[in-house]
């Protein structure tokens, strides 16, 4: 993956959950290659603050900006439950971006065969959003992923609600190799990993 040339700032962020502030004032830079780690305690809310970061949710007051605008941010939060029915390979889909890139360039594909007006430009957006994703090479590169952290590829056929935590955290960990955003925002990535799958995340961070 090439290095990233994104910068994400945030200036003056005022954070809160319904009439509690959790965080003001907040400054932060995020250069080109800078990997930064966020500490604190339970309930001070980091998670809500990369949600903002990430543009999941607005901020009280302040503002997010990235540079390119175009650049895309994965925010990858802490899945306590496995989603009902979804295999090991759908997760990977949704967790890279690919799943819901794909759901627009379906839809702009769609509406660009019905003649809607302005369909052409949202098409080529859409391809190049997908692309900048990684979808067209995605199944390609997951086998080799897999392999790597020690996941069985058969195991992605399956229901994740059916594997074992050491399973659901490597796929976790897939996910975050194969995804192409331009910043990751982490939740706790490295949680329920055992000792072989931190080496694999330390050894293969994304850029």
């Amino acid at each position: 993956m090439p290095t990233s040339r994104v910068t994400l700032t945030a200036r003056d962020l005022t954070v809160a959950v319904g009439p509690r502030v959790l965080l003001g004032g907040v400054d932060l830079t995020v250069a080109p290659g800078t990997t930064l780690g966020l500490v604190g305690p339970n309930g001070s809310g980091t998670p809500t603050l990369l949600r903002v970061l990430a543009g999941h949710l607005a901020p009280e007051a302040g503002r997010v900006q990235l540079t390119p605008p175009t650049a895309t941010v994965g925010y990858l939060p802490q899945e306590p439950a496995p989603r009902p029915g979804e295999s090991g390979h759908a997760l990977l889909a949704r967790r890279t971006g690919v799943a819901e890139a794909q759901r627009a360039l379906d839809a702009s594909t769609a509406a660009m065969a019905g003649g809607d007006p302005g369909a052409d430009g949202r098409y080529a957006a859409a391809l190049d959003h997908w692309l900048a994703l990684g979808g067209a090479d995605l199944e390609a590169r997951v086998g080799a992923v897999a392999d790597q952290i020690g996941l069985p590829v058969a195991v992605l056929d399956q229901p994740v609600a059916t594997l074992s935590g050491g399973q659901v955290a490597r796929l976790q960990l897939a996910a975050l190799l194969l995804a192409r955003f331009d910043v990751f925002l982490l939740d706790e990535p490295t949680n329920d990993l055992d000792l072989d799958g931190l080496a694999s995340s330390r050894g293969s961070s994304p850029s």
